[in-house]
């Protein structure tokens, strides 16, 4: 028993190493910087700073608009504001976090490090999480005869997405994550698995976590769209319907079609990614692959940051109640 043991121990602290060494090699291909940047960092720097404005902007008139609601604010609206909410802190804080990591040093400390560098997942996870609340109350408003959530509970449950989210996502990577120097004077934030399997198991773990929600979300709108179609037929055989019977009717079928298409354009921005790192640790590729696995990355975060500035595109073109953000400008 003490023999398996010592072997454990042995592999794990080889583990270590060798994840040790082989970063470092990968920085050392990389470093120091060119004296002129490669084609796709150029096109990432562009591409992140229309992200970023248009993103940043958009998110803030969304949360005005949900703001000029007023006593109006349905759980709807203040769910959505959430989502801006954690749309506006990927491209404040893990835009410029990650931009650090690939093409500078990390400038800050470790403690710093621990505690900004998990935040990109937490944020990703109150978007997974809302659009799953969003999807149950709206199966909950129009599929089954249950009342919607009331204000309070939906406040009391975005307080509840962001601890939960922080502590599946957040806590536990900050535990692993170390501030490493190369020989080049490179400092990096990079996370340190006790042994693959650790690793492998979390990786297993989050993919469960982030993929059970998408199950939710498909089953909810499915059933939405299927009951909303059902009503809209019996309501066009109906002589004498009001018109504003019709019109409720057509706001919610509105109201779901925008939210639909949010879920598809979070699910196109964002699977790539999940894809990728899934790819990365179950793969087989090779160190010859290097320069595929970092153009692979650039194009995987680019959809992963650009979903932060599509949603308050499609919040903006389809409903006028969050147009009302762009009344201080005159848009």
């Amino acid at each position: 028993m003490a023999s398996e043991d010592f072997d454990s121990m042995v592999s794990d602290y080889d583990y270590t190493n060798e994840t040790i060494t082989v970063y470092e090699d990968e920085l050392a291909a990389q470093l120091p910087f060119q004296d002129t940047l490669p084609t796709y960092v150029i096109f990432m720097l562009v591409l992140y700073t229309v992200v970023f404005i248009v993103g940043f902007f958009g998110n803030c008139i969304v949360i005005y608009g949900v703001m000029q609601q007023g006593p109006n604010k349905t759980t709807s609206s203040f769910l959505i504001a959430n989502l801006a909410l954690s749309d506006l802190a990927v491209l404040v804080l893990s835009l410029p976090v990650g931009l650090l990591q690939e093409l500078a040093s990390w400038p800050f400390g470790e403690l710093a490090c621990k505690i900004f560098f998990p935040l990109g997942d937490v944020f990703l996870l109150v978007s997974i999480i809302t659009l799953t609340i969003i999807s149950v109350d709206r199966y909950r408003a129009v599929v089954t005869p249950k009342k919607r959530f009331t204000k309070g509970q939906t406040k009391v449950a975005i307080v509840i997405i962001w601890i939960l989210s922080y502590l599946i996502c957040g806590l536990p990577t900050s535990f692993l994550l170390k501030l490493i120097a190369t020989d080049q004077g490179v400092k990096i934030c990079y996370p340190f698995w006790p042994n693959k399997v650790h690793r492998r198991s979390h990786m297993i773990v989050i993919t469960i976590i982030v993929f059970i929600p998408f199950f939710i979300i498909a089953y909810s709108y499915f059933r939405i769209v299927r009951t909303l179609w059902k009503v809209r037929i019996i309501h066009k055989n109906v002589v004498g319907l009001t018109k504003e019977s019709h019109a409720r009717l057509e706001k919610k079928r509105k109201l779901v079609k925008m939210l639909i298409l949010i879920v598809i354009a979070f699910t196109l921005c964002c699977l790539p990614y999940f894809i990728y790192v899934l790819v990365l640790e179950f793969g087989t590729h090779g160190r010859n692959d290097q320069a595929a696995m970092e153009i692979g990355l650039v194009v995987v975060l680019s959809f992963f940051y650009t979903n932060s500035a599509v949603n308050p595109l499609i919040l903006c073109a389809m409903s006028k109640d969050y147009r009302k953000g762009l009344r201080p400008c005159k848009c």
